[in-house]
């Protein structure tokens, strides 16, 4: 567990309260009166969701420093092309002027260039490699 300040100041090896030092096995209690906060663990995210950082704030009694939303679709844009483009690089040998590409490495390359026009970011399927 990491704590913090009710400012959001991290706590070293101790804190005083009330005029008095306690050490980490005192933080959960002075948690619990409110004299310190928990700071808030990120949680697992979606495929969909992101976090952005900043500089804090309470959130249901605990310090949190982030917030999480739905990605934008141009920030899905973006994933989208990395990943095609990884898989594109992965088959780009049979381009090559020494190898026969089959017909359905055309066809799957070719719906590998095709996909940003043509992707449904609530649900984004990539085509299956022969």
């Amino acid at each position: 567990m990491e704590y913090t300040l009710s400012d959001g100041t991290p706590i070293g090896v101790s804190v005083v309260v009330d005029n008095i030092r306690h050490g980490p096995s005192n933080y959960a209690a002075l948690a619990s009166n409110g004299d310190i906060l928990e700071v808030a663990i990120p949680p697992d995210l979606t495929a969909a969701q992101t976090m952005d950082w900043g500089a804090g704030s309470v959130v249901s009694g605990k310090w949190q420093r982030f917030t999480v939303r739905d990605k934008t679709d141009a920030e899905l844009m973006i994933e989208v092309r990395g990943k095609r483009d990884e898989l594109l690089t992965e088959t780009d040998f049979y381009a090559l002027s020494d190898v026969t590409m089959s017909s359905d490495m055309t066809t799957y390359r070719e719906a590998l260039r095709d996909l940003p026009a043509n992707v449904d970011l609530t649900n984004i399927v990539y085509p299956t490699k022969p």
